[in-house]
């Protein structure tokens, strides 16, 4: 899909009564770990590395080859084109770790600048502040106000086992079913992940609220699933939307398109709320 036409939705009026279980995304959903932390790690290991270069033309770079690194190449969805059957419905292709995909990032990056670095230690770098990222302030609240209106509450990210863990036992957030990309071998926005996850939960997709803070893996994917959908919206709508996801969700095809842009070529979502408080109280009347 390439116009700028809304996904039309076909499924029943959203009805929070109906909603028994809630999934959330980790990275910039319940952990503050986006952008800015994301360009604050890369500079970080450019020092360390001892990495003279630009640094904005640098980690443009490494932005734009998420793609091509990613298990979906350059059929990848991406601004532009957010809505792609192909990632969505196609052959699951061959997995590969989130490590791996930033240790690909980086070694294109290295070497469209000409620089003598070590991809798997920067990919190091960024799977051990993933591990150790803190939540959002009112994660906690949310996670407990939640689970009080008796939801049956889980996780589901695109990340790797090992500091997605870490960072849950850091912060003590407990949910009774966490699935990330690799223990399903699996990245959204495919529907295949959300299936299973909605399958663990023990609740149909329409019985399924994601919350997710991005337009194309938590939006575009659930909505695609028929879980119900509600976008935290993290950032305002008139700046151009960055990757958020751990990793990045969208290639950078088009940086000055607003998200406004992005938007309209997927499906409303049910909700959009800038907090997490949000939540409780638009289902304490189910």
């Amino acid at each position: 899909m390439t116009d700028t036409a809304a996904i039309p939705d076909t499924r029943p009026p959203f009805d929070p009564s109906a909603i028994r279980g809630v999934l959330f995304d980790a990275y910039g959903t319940l952990f503050d770990y986006g952008t800015p932390e994301f360009r604050t790690a890369i500079g970080t290991i450019l020092a360390e590395q001892g990495i003279e270069t630009d640094f904005d033309a640098f980690h443009q770079t490494w932005t734009e080859a998420y793609a091509p690194s990613g298990v979906w190449g350059e059929l990848s969805p991406h601004r532009t084109d957010p809505y792609r059957d192909f990632a969505l419905n196609g052959p699951l292709p061959p997995w590969h770790s989130t490590w791996e995909i930033w240790r690909r990032q980086f070694a294109t990056a290295l070497d469209r600048h000409h620089l003598d670095g070590d991809p798997g230690r920067a990919a190091d770098v960024l799977r051990d502040q993933l591990g150790e990222a803190d939540p959002f302030p009112e994660a906690h609240d949310a996670v407990e106000r939640l689970d009080t209106l008796g939801l049956t509450l889980g996780l589901l990210s695109n990340a790797d086992e090992d500091f997605l863990q870490r960072a849950l036992s850091r912060a003590r957030l407990r949910f009774s079913v966490i699935q990330s990309s690799e223990s399903l071998r699996a990245y959204k926005p495919h529907r295949a992940v959300f299936l299973a996850a909605c399958e663990r939960l023990h609740c149909t997709p329409n019985e399924t609220l994601y919350v997710g803070d991005s337009p194309i893996a938590d939006v575009g994917g659930a909505h695609n699933a028929g879980l119900r959908t509600a976008w935290v919206r993290r950032r305002p709508t008139t700046e151009p939307p960055q990757p958020t996801e751990a990793p990045p969700t969208a290639a950078d095809i088009d940086p000055t398109a607003p998200i406004s842009d992005m938007m309209a070529r997927l499906p409303t979502p049910d909700l959009t709320v800038d907090s997490l408080l949000a939540l409780p109280d638009a289902l304490n009347g189910r």
